[in-house]
């Protein structure tokens, strides 16, 4: 039962890790999502700072990505 536990606990953690990345990376570039920013640009920000290193942070934006999407869908 232990074996069992033991493996039963490492797939958990691997399906939550992979739950997790899904959530943050962008299936279709690779890149981080909005929502990994929202969640780690102060971490990032306060250890550049600690550091005395200078951070960059670059976001694109878009117009009308809706038309693009309504005519190649997400994937495209």
């Amino acid at each position: 039962t232990q074996v069992r536990r033991k493996r039963y606990n490492d797939q958990l953690r691997a399906s939550v890790a992979q739950t997790i990345e899904m959530a943050v990376i962008d299936g279709l570039t690779g890149l981080h999502n909005r929502r990994y920013l929202d969640s780690h640009l102060q971490t990032l920000f306060d250890r550049a700072a600690a550091r005395r290193r200078p951070l960059s942070v670059m976001i694109t934006d878009l117009d009308r990505f809706k038309s693009i999407n309504d005519t190649y869908g997400h994937d495209g």
